[in-house]
């Protein structure tokens, strides 16, 4: 409403501005009636020209923020894992290597134990289920600066931000600790318990041996390095039984 009577009135002193000047020329003295016509005249003309032109500028506003909107999405659905919401390992994994260069943490490599029997008891669309709700079970238990995605398949992985070895390895214990005590209703009555195994990586190398886990070396690994040695300790704790943390050698 400001920009409509903005223009105007610009629109319309602008011409009495016109006229005064011109009435004072020698001659050029300007009857009254004139002025009211001069008045009328860019306000009749000036009003329907800004209510339009204003109500297109508030369309073009309008489409604007859906397409930045649109834009925000995309970018989203670009990065995440459409089924359980976490990123996706483009993105993950491209986050990852942003992170190490930043600071040192540890990495965690998650892989559900015997999902294809899953898959092949109770069909792909149970196992989505069982994938979803360990998705939702990683997000509540790492911390909320943490990175969380899934891999693909069964496969999921966790980067703790700054965080040693002897912490992670705890933290990684209440991950499986948290996936054990899902209970998941299957259709037929039955009750799914999904467990997972887990190999642990620390970036900068400083990882400390313990009870299933022995020290690790190498500093400044790349991203890809990093999974590597966790994807090592994880086939390391299913062939040491599944269920269980591993950290890397």
């Amino acid at each position: 409403m400001h920009r409509i009577l903005a223009g105007i009135s610009f629109s319309v002193s602008t011409t009495m501005a016109a006229m005064v000047v011109a009435s004072r020329f020698p001659g050029m003295e300007i009857p009254f009636p004139y002025w009211i016509f001069g008045f009328c005249t860019p306000l009749c003309i000036s009003t329907p020209v800004c209510i339009i032109m204003n109500r297109q500028a508030e369309q073009k506003r309008r489409l604007n923020d859906k397409l930045r909107a649109a834009l925000v999405e995309l970018q989203q659905l670009a990065e995440v894992d459409q089924m359980t919401g976490l990123l996706n390992r483009a993105t993950f994994l491209r986050r990852l290597q942003e992170e190490q260069d930043r600071q040192p943490g540890t990495c965690l490599l998650i892989d559900v134990d015997h999902f294809k029997a899953i898959n092949d008891g109770y069909g792909h669309a149970m196992g989505d289920r069982v994938l979803k709700a360990i998705a939702d079970s990683l997000r509540a238990t790492i911390r909320s600066d943490d990175l969380c995605g899934r891999l693909g398949g069964e496969e999921f992985a966790i980067y703790l931000r700054n965080m040693p070895s002897t912490q992670a390895t705890a933290m990684a214990e209440r991950v499986r600790q948290a996936i054990e005590m899902l209970d998941i209703a299957a259709a037929d009555g039955t009750h799914i318990r999904p467990t997972i195994s887990v190999g642990a990586a620390h970036a900068d190398g400083s990882a400390s041996a313990g009870p299933s886990a022995s020290a690790s070396a190498g500093a400044g690994a790349s991203a890809d390095q990093l999974l590597q040695r966790a994807d090592m300790a994880m086939y390391a704790a299913k062939a040491n039984g599944r269920n269980q943390v591993r950290l890397a050698a």
